[in-house]
């Protein structure tokens, strides 16, 4: 199973969210693969210093470098999962809707930006991904349960 996160820059939310998931499915021994990608991105950004610094308080080993969606990275992935609305429409034409999913669709609660605002921001947006982590986790549990050959 591959899990894609998708935002704007992916080098604060996606990032935080690829970190905060992989633990979370790790620790539940959940076979999965998270990794992240932004839509209005270049190659090779570093994590924001917020989300770096959310990362290390959370004892996450985890490297990054920003890399834009693809064709190809969303085909290879098995759900796909966008911060906000606008970046889940941006989506639509090239991902089958049984695998695009916005964080709201999940959590009831938008992923907003919090690109350049202080770190408390960060705090509570990475308290987001907590529950988005949480809901990716019953998510993938119940298809499980529910086609137990797929």
């Amino acid at each position: 199973m591959k899990i894609l996160f998708v935002c704007t820059g992916n080098t604060c939310r996606s990032p935080l969210a690829q970190a905060i998931t992989q633990k979370a499915l790790d620790n539940n021994n959940i076979d999965a693969e998270c990794e992240s990608a932004g839509l209005c991105c270049g190659y090779g950004e570093e994590v924001s210093e917020n989300s770096r610094k959310i990362i290390q308080e959370r004892g996450i080993f985890y490297t990054h470098q920003s890399r834009p969606v693809t064709q190809p990275l969303l085909d290879s992935s098995d759900i796909v999962v966008c911060m906000t609305s606008p970046h889940k429409e941006a989506l639509k034409p090239y991902v089958p809707k049984e695998k695009l999913f916005e964080a709201k669709d999940l959590t009831g609660e938008e992923i907003d930006d919090p690109y350049g605002r202080d770190i408390e921001v960060y705090r509570a947006c990475a308290a987001k991904m907590d529950k988005l982590a949480a809901a990716i986790i019953e998510k993938i549990k119940k298809d499980s349960k529910d086609n137990p050959g797929a």
